[in-house]
């Protein structure tokens, strides 16, 4: 079974197959909209709802809010919903991965493309949440050699 890794400090989004392999590897964030009931996805492990297909709402489409390719839900605690979609690509304000949610992460349309088709041979299990509240709460075990820093950071 695949699986995905979302990090929050270096802005990507992972998708591993079976044997831990990484398929592709993407830009996502998880702003969330000062309007929303949680502030952000806490580090964990999240059993993934939908393993085989994302979840489709009606008109899904690149503009929209879930994008063209619906939304991979997973079980978070006290959240119902809370999943990994695109959308919103052609927003004039904050286009793309970098527009809010109300506590999801969003992702390209590449990615849900990409993860979607992959998804259908091999069921996602997991996602892994990483380093969400920033480098604070960086895992010790990490190597930050294999860590994409974004300019304007470094390591002191």
């Amino acid at each position: 079974m695949s699986r995905l890794i979302y990090n929050g400090l270096t802005h990507r989004l992972s998708l591993l197959d079976g044997d831990y392999n990484v398929i592709g590897i993407w830009e996502a964030y998880n702003n969330v909209d000062s309007t929303a009931t949680m502030r952000h996805v806490n580090n964990g492990t999240y059993s993934i709802q939908d393993t085989r297909t994302p979840h489709l709402h009606p008109g899904d489409n690149a503009d929209g809010p879930y994008g063209a390719y619906g939304i991979i839900r997973f079980n978070y605690p006290g959240h119902r919903g809370v999943g990994v979609h695109s959308g919103q690509a052609h927003n004039p304000r904050v286009p793309g991965p970098q527009h809010w949610t109300m506590g999801c992460i969003r992702t390209t349309d590449e990615a849900m493309q990409k993860i979607k088709d992959y998804m259908s041979n091999s069921p996602l299990s997991t996602i892994e949440v990483v380093n969400s509240s920033g480098p604070s709460k960086m895992k010790p075990n990490l190597n930050k050699e294999n860590i994409d820093v974004p300019a304007g950071m470094y390591w002191i």
